[in-house]
């Protein structure tokens, strides 16, 4: 139930004031609002008849007071536990859930002093009985007005200390009150922040003071006790001694009769930042005026009507006049003394300067005109040595505490100017150069598109410029090429690559693949942005195709001296073994010619050897070749001496001899050979006499190694000849009867036994009908091949 009244006038000097009247009796209720309504029109009364209705009505708003029946029927609930709904018992309730102040007022049918005194003890504001005198409910309202006052006047006072209080807090400044003895009395807490003291410390004024403004705060309280206000800029040190720069706005703090000071109470602000910003703009003024001072750019600083104010040292040099002769003329007047003239004519014939002076007037029009730089440039002739000068100016703002200023930055430009015009001539003569080189360029952008390709890019790929640029790299490149070219772009827009060499593989327009050695170069904005990539293009192909050549001929030339019958070995200027074949690993019993290199020379041969194998290396290193072979002992890995035979030459590099190449024969092996042969020679000779028909053992050469009689007899009725000396292969009458070649493709093709039957012309023209029947024999200890070659007539 809610009754709400809405007077259509109120007094002026009321307040409007909210009231909840919880009561049980609808009756009573309804009276109240009429009564009080009839002596206060400003109440504005909201009516209850439970417990729980008037909590749902506290939840909605606030009340600027309560009024509560005594006894209510039922029981209530507060922390958990079960009361009667008495008016204590609802006060608690309501200032314990709700946690408010409100004044409560408790309103009965039956009056008890006992009840009265108990709740105005528990926190009641009032209570009253229900009466129907008369007057009495004019009087209950007029109570109830001065306590909703007295709530508010608390209420207000309690905001005014609470805003005071978070204000003396939470001042960024600092806030303290000295006694008149200079003790500290109060402060907020930014002051022992600052301080860095603990509100427990005891302070005076003598504690933070700065020694050097010691007496400037002794002087500054002196004067406040005296009556005086005081504002003061002094210095003061922290606990860990940091000096501190403070505003300070103090004065007299008086009792509540103002007729006593008792103290001091101060407002502080912190100004060291200011101090130190203002210490570092004359500082940073100074070093400008040093910068101006020692500026190799003339520097001119005009006022805005175009009046010089300053003007330094190097203007004095592009120009020629003093600065005194300068400060106080108007710019336009110093620059038609110039002889000003066009910057694209600097030896023209001097010329009207108000075309330059209207550009300069445009700086001066308004300082909206000068926030944006201005560039003027133009020739001038120096009044002093008559030379003529390209000046490049700049026109700007600037700020100063005297007011703006216009400065104007003259810059010489001569030098550069020319060489810049060198540049430009350096520039044609480098395009020529770049065109006319045999090492291809070739330009590339974001998308591997063809910016430019020199003439030798388009020879080494057999199209022409035109058909090049504005293609991708990637349409010349072979598949393989084109990933490497892919990945160099993506490594280079990660900056990971900035230049390198590698190969790639280009298809020439006839189908041909080219081999190229490229080198790259990635250039970057300022940003670092990609932007483009320059490739340096050489044909590498015949180069490759000899390095080819050079490996299978290097290749041919290990198998040659790997399949050798003879060891042989090479060794450098420090006597290091650098090659060794497995031939001389066998003879010297060594698992593989690997343990032999980096050994010394001197480490396969016995001590006494020593001196005969030095004077042998001295004579590789001046050049010379050894005449015949040498008996030498070597040691074997065992240390075993084995007999051989050596020769050595130099190892000749670029003319220089870098070591030398030495071939070993084992003789003990050779020895035992020659002794078998000569064992059966005799009986080989025995053996070929008794054959039949002619014989003839031949070596791989074609060359007559023995004969028998018969032989000699066949063959000397043909072309008398020394047998011993006879080679097959370049023998006359075989070479006329066509069967040299035949003989020469059996003895190099290594077949089995072949026989040929042939005429044979002789030296009278007389011819003969021979047959020869060839068969290999292997020897025992040489594993060479040998032929015998039986010639007869046929049958």
């Amino acid at each position: 139930m809610k009754e709400i009244s809405q007077p259509s006038i109120q007094p002026k000097d009321l307040k409007p004031a909210e009231i909840l009247c919880l009561d049980d009796d609808e009756w009573f209720l309804r009276l109240l609002v009429k009564k009080f309504q009839s002596v206060d029109p400003s109440f504005k009364i909201t009516t209850a008849m439970s417990v729980d209705e008037a909590l749902d009505y506290l939840k909605e708003q606030s009340y600027d007071c309560i009024l509560c029946d005594h006894k209510l029927p039922g029981t209530i609930n507060i922390h958990g536990k079960v009361f009667p709904s008495d008016g204590i018992h609802v006060m608690r309730k309501f200032k314990d859930e709700l946690e408010i102040d409100t004044p409560f007022i408790f309103v009965t049918g039956q009056g008890s002093e006992e009840i009265a005194s108990q709740a105005l003890q528990l926190g009641a504001a009032g209570y009253f009985i229900k009466r129907v005198q008369p007057g009495y409910y004019s009087l209950m309202a007029t109570s109830i007005r001065q306590i909703i006052d007295r709530y508010w006047l608390q209420r207000e006072l309690k905001e005014s200390e609470f805003r005071y209080k978070d204000l003396f807090e939470n001042a960024t400044g600092l806030i303290f009150i000295f006694d008149t003895k200079g003790n500290l009395q109060e402060s907020n807490q930014n002051f022992y922040t600052m301080f860095g003291y603990k509100e427990e410390e005891k302070l005076a004024y003598t504690q933070i003071a700065h020694t050097a403004d010691f007496d400037k705060w002794q002087n500054m309280i002196d004067s406040i006790i005296l009556g005086n206000n005081q504002i003061q800029l002094l210095r003061a040190v922290t606990k860990d001694n940091t000096v501190l720069h403070l505003d300070i706005n103090a004065r007299p703090l008086w009792d509540k009769r103002q007729k006593t000071i008792i103290g001091i109470q101060a407002i502080a602000r912190d100004i060291s930042d200011q101090v130190k910003t203002q210490q570092a703009l004359i500082d940073s003024e100074e070093k400008h005026r040093k910068i101006v001072e020692g500026s190799i750019d003339g520097i001119i600083f005009l006022d805005t009507q175009g009046g010089v104010i300053d003007w330094n040292p190097a203007a004095t040099i592009i120009t020629g006049i003093d600065q005194n002769d300068a400060v106080g003329k108007k710019i336009e007047e110093i620059i038609q003394s110039l002889k000003p003239s066009q910057i694209n004519d600097p030896e023209s014939v001097e010329v009207d300067p108000s075309v330059i002076r209207k550009e300069y007037e445009k700086l001066f029009a308004s300082e909206a005109d000068l926030q944006t730089p201005k560039m003027i440039e133009f020739s001038l002739e120096n009044i002093k040595t008559c030379k003529r000068h390209l000046i490049e100016t700049v026109g700007f703002i600037v700020e100063h505490s005297k007011g703006n200023r216009v400065a104007i930055v003259m810059r010489d430009v001569t030098e550069r100017r020319n060489a810049e015009a060198e540049s430009r001539s350096f520039a044609q003569r480098f395009q020529i150069l770049i065109e006319q080189t045999a090492i291809g360029v070739w330009v590339t952008d974001l998308t591997e598109t063809t910016t430019y390709v020199n003439e030798s890019v388009a020879q080494i790929l057999g199209y022409s410029k035109r058909e090049i640029i504005g293609a991708s790299v990637l349409d010349f490149a072979s598949p393989e090429s084109a990933e490497i070219i892919k990945s160099k772009t993506k490594s280079r827009f990660a900056q990971k690559t900035v230049n390198d060499t590698y190969e790639l593989h280009f298809f020439h327009r006839n189908g041909k693949i080219i081999t190229t050695l490229v080198t790259a170069a990635a250039i970057y904005d300022e940003k670092g942005n990609l932007q483009e990539t320059y490739g340096l293009i050489r044909d590498v192909t015949d180069e490759r195709e000899r390095e080819q050549e050079l490996k299978r001929t290097k290749e041919y030339l290990e198998s040659i001296i790997a399949s050798m019958p003879a060891g042989v070995y090479s060794y450098d200027l420090d006597q290091k073994i650098t090659m060794a074949n497995p031939r001389l690993a066998d003879i010297l019993q060594y698992t593989s010619e690997k343990e032999l290199i980096g050994r010394s020379i001197y480490d396969l041969f016995p001590s006494r050897e020593h001196t005969r194998v030095e004077n042998f290396v001295k004579e590789r290193m001046t050049g010379q070749r050894s005449k015949e072979y040498i008996p030498l002992n070597y040691l074997t890995r065992k240390g075993e001496e084995v007999t051989t035979s050596v020769t050595s030459i130099p190892l000749v590099i670029d003319e220089k001899v870098e070591g030398a190449v030495v071939t070993v024969s084992d003789l003990t092996e050779q020895r035992q050979i020659e002794e078998y042969v000569h064992k059966i020679s005799h009986e080989y000779r025995v053996l070929l006499e008794k054959l039949p028909g002619g014989i003839l053992k031949i070596n791989t050469l074609g060359q007559i190694v023995t004969y028998n009689e018969k032989a000699a007899e066949l063959l000397n009725f043909i072309d008398v000849v020394d047998l011993g000396t006879l080679n097959l292969l370049e023998y006359h009458p075989f070479k006329e009867a066509g069967i040299t070649e035949k003989f020469r493709n059996l003895l190099y093709q290594k077949t089995d036994e072949e026989v040929i039957v042939a005429e044979i012309i002789d030296n009278l023209g007389k011819k003969h009908l021979l047959k020869f029947h060839f068969f290999p024999v292997k020897d025992q200890y040489m594993e060479n091949l040998s032929w015998f070659l039986v010639v007869n007539k046929p049958d």
